[in-house]
């Protein structure tokens, strides 16, 4: 069975994340911060990992940078509620394979976890669409978007997280 790790600081967005997940056929482990991350993947590799950018201690990108500096290639989704595209551009160049703006639509996220386990996913994310475009009208910045070639061509939905589950 495949592994998936989430990386969240915040209890209820691991929980929604899981939940996100529970028609796939794949094990769910949780971390609370960066740290703990790292130790987990190390004891027992997950097959893909779902970061939170911002984080206390060890945040996304200092996890995403010393997984990498390992050589560890394992597929990475980051999850963070800001748009700024200085951020998602570093971590495009560190080999993320997505990410998600939260809040985030459940059937979202595990369209983009199931194309990774079938290896359907495009091998780079699109990049950030125009960095100069401010959040609340920004492509790419929808709340429920995850970062890939096909989602960025996709309307925004107006759900919310709340209302899907």
């Amino acid at each position: 069975m495949k592994r998936l790790l989430v990386i969240d600081d915040v209890a209820v967005i691991r929980g929604f994340v899981k939940t996100a997940l529970k028609e796939l056929k794949i094990q769910v482990v949780e971390a609370s911060g960066g740290k703990q991350g790292l130790e987990m993947h190390d004891t027992v590799p997950a097959d893909i990992i779902i970061c939170d950018i911002n984080m206390p201690g060890v945040n996304g990108e200092e996890f995403l940078r010393t997984l990498r500096e390992k050589g560890d290639q394992t597929p990475v989704i980051m999850l963070t509620a800001e748009g700024d595209k200085s951020v998602v551009g570093n971590l495009l160049k560190l080999g993320i394979q997505g990410y998600v703006l939260k809040p985030f639509k459940p059937a979202v996220l595990a369209d983009r976890v199931q194309e990774l386990l079938a290896g359907t996913a495009p091998k780079t994310p699109a990049a950030p669409a125009d960095p100069e475009a401010d959040a609340d009208g920004a492509e790419g910045a929808s709340e429920d978007s995850a970062e890939t070639p096909e989602a960025a061509a996709q309307p925004p939905a107006s759900e919310s997280p709340a209302a899907a589950g």
